[in-house]
């Protein structure tokens, strides 16, 4: 291991020097000496050890591999010996990837470890319409290295106040393949596989996710009105983490499942009373007509989190954020956000026992 210090910058004020990465994180650390500065130095310079850094500092081993273990706790430095490993063309198509996951870096898992996740990684995306739409070029975008889509529809006209995948040209033409053809001519890298099938039951799904064997499940398929839930039983029956956006009228949500940690979708108990309030007005809402209301800063909202919530799946640069604990985005209320929970269920028939 040679650790190296990541882009920051300090100044001396006196006995002590400050010390920024990002403007919302400053580090104070007492240097009257100035060891902790010629440290600093040496690894902005990387290439060295520990035991190298003690013997240029000529400092016993263990303070030095206290002050670097101190340094990595904030998150401050990445092994050399991790970085490095991308070719010329890799490291331009991915540099602001790169500059993003190097903040998440640490000794044990580089930003090239980051990406090198994502470049592993298979999402399965249900639906290529308005949500999904928006997510895809995000997934493509991070380097997602292989993605199965499924979608039945064919290009409409009124699709195209919010799915900027296509073009007035494939009006008519079946979505995902043209869905699949965009994230082809965008990184002929990515791997992808279009199925162009509706869902109908939940052993479909199940075996589906079986076959596929995803990394991570992405679905913004709204009908049946029970797909949520045979999307969450055949996710935790494989243990694959499933990610979920809609929207209702005036307020969007996301959420996720992390089978095995978090609630799962069938955890969320129903109401007793089927003429309470909020229960019915639900009820009357399905019932009823429901117009597409989803314009294109609601679908691209919706699906920049979903896709940030997948990220958060494939790298570990962070937990989940919403598994278990929708975010409720208010439309109606300057897009203010909300949280709500689910709490787990430990006698639930889906996830009870995992």
């Amino acid at each position: 291991m040679r650790p190296r210090l990541k882009t920051l910058a300090w100044e001396r004020a006196g006995d002590e020097l400050r010390l920024v990465y990002d403007p919302r994180d400053r580090l104070v650390l007492p240097d009257p000496d100035g060891t902790v500065e010629k440290l600093l130095h040496l690894l902005r310079e990387g290439g060295r050890t520990v035991a190298e850094l003690a013997g240029e500092l000529s400092l016993p081993v263990a303070d030095v591999s206290a002050a670097v273990a101190a340094l990595d706790a904030e998150r401050l430095l990445e092994d050399g010996d991790r970085l490095g490993k991308l070719g010329p063309g890799e490291a331009e198509r991915h540099f602001s990837n790169l500059a993003f996951l190097e903040s998440f870096g640490t000794l044990g898992s580089s930003r090239e470890d980051l990406l090198g996740r994502l470049r592993e990684s298979h999402v399965l995306v249900l639906g290529t319409g308005g949500l999904n739409s928006n997510t895809i070029p995000h997934l493509a975008g991070l380097g997602v290295g292989r993605m199965t889509l499924l979608d039945r529809d064919t290009v409409d006209p009124r699709n195209f106040a919010r799915q900027y995948l296509y073009r007035w040209d494939d009006v008519g033409s079946r979505k995902v393949a043209r869905a699949a053809d965009w994230v082809r001519a965008f990184d002929p890298s990515i791997e992808v596989e279009a199925i162009d099938l509706g869902v109908e039951s939940p052993e479909q799904l199940d075996e589906l996710v079986g076959r596929t064997r995803p990394d991570v499940v992405a679905s913004g398929i709204d009908r049946p009105n029970e797909i949520d839930l045979w999307v969450n039983a055949a996710c935790v029956r494989h243990g694959v983490p499933f990610v979920r956006g809609g929207m209702w009228v005036t307020s969007g949500t996301v959420w996720s499942v992390a089978p095995g940690v978090s609630a799962c979708r069938a955890c969320v108990p129903p109401t007793a009373d089927p003429d309470a309030p909020d229960l019915a007005a639900i009820r009357l809402y399905r019932d009823g007509a429901r117009p597409n209301r989803g314009i294109g800063p609601v679908a691209g909202l919706l699906g920049a989190y979903g896709a940030f919530e997948v990220l958060r799946y494939l790298t570990g640069f962070e937990p989940p954020a919403y598994a278990g604990r929708p975010l409720i985005v208010d439309f109606a209320g300057g897009c203010a956000t909300s949280r709500t929970e689910w709490p787990r269920n430990p006698d639930c028939d889906v996830c009870g026992g995992r």
